[in-house]
């Protein structure tokens, strides 16, 4: 990887403004600044590190879940109206992943993305270690397209008996349809989340239970559903169910499309 000249480095004339040193303090990181000096009332901005970094274009798609359909009827008419919003058509996004091999961590701090010296973004970049990799938000990929839909397949009553109680097996099938209408193609990485257990999917998926009682990773990250803590789950469910998911890596080149599909169960009483 190409690492630039740090910023600090360069001459300055005039003895101006410079970064001396930088190292890390316990779980602080700190950049030493020599030869300062600012009259009331003047602001400076002063370039503190220089360097160049490795990135990909990654296309992520999260899918959360929806309550089961013997949930909703417990919903009032403000809930109904936020799951119709968060069961709307999901969106791609597009980030930069960016491989930190530079001498310093990046900070959390806002970030301006510039493309051929021309304006393209303005996202937040999260603290990235020496050595790892960090995601920056660029926009939806509103040429990426999706069309998910699901649907129960089967009942069967008095599937399983536990603590002299019948429980019922549902059993559904999903489908989601992503088509790529840009002049290039694209790497994405998607992510399905149901509320039962992942009985299996295609194009090589990876399915796993998430533990949803210490892993708030399947709760959406933009809004937390309301109903998920004001639905008082039955103590028995997580004994049955759970939250499943598939996550999928799939290279779509332009204008072609592919089908996810998978399938699931829960059990209800």
């Amino acid at each position: 990887m190409d690492v630039g000249r740090a910023a600090a480095e360069a001459p300055r004339p005039g003895g101006g403004p410079e970064v001396t040193a930088a190292e890390g303090k316990e779980d602080l990181f700190v950049f030493t600044v020599q030869h300062v000096t600012l009259k009331k009332g003047r602001r400076m901005v002063l370039p503190v590190k220089d360097f160049s970094l490795n990135y990909k274009d990654v296309y992520v798609l999260d899918i959360p879940f929806s309550p089961p359909q013997e949930v909703w009827r417990n919903f009032n008419r403000r809930q109904l109206t936020e799951m119709t919003r968060l069961s709307g058509e999901p969106k791609v996004m597009h980030k930069i992943r960016l491989e930190n091999k530079s001498d310093c961590p990046l900070t959390t701090a806002p970030a301006l993305i510039l493309l051929e010296d021309r304006l393209l973004a303005q996202g937040l970049m999260s603290y990235t270690s020496i050595g790892s990799k960090g995601d920056l938000n660029i926009t939806h990929a509103v040429d990426i397209k999706i069309k998910k839909s699901d649907k129960e397949t089967k009942r069967i009553p008095k599937a399983v008996q536990w603590d002299n109680h019948w429980y019922g097996r549902v059993n559904l099938t999903g489908n989601i349809k992503i088509t790529n209408y840009r002049k290039e193609a694209a790497d994405l990485e998607v992510t399905r989340y149901a509320l039962g257990r992942i009985d299996e999917c295609n194009h090589d998926g990876k399915i796993e239970m998430v533990n949803a009682l210490e892993d708030p990773s399947f709760l959406p990250t933009i809004s937390t559903p309301r109903w998920w803590y004001q639905y008082n789950w039955p103590y028995w469910w997580y004994r049955f169910n759970g939250v499943g998911r598939i996550k999928w890596t799939v290279h779509l080149e332009a204008g072609k499309s592919v089908e996810l599909n998978y399938s699931w169960h829960y059990f209800w009483r």
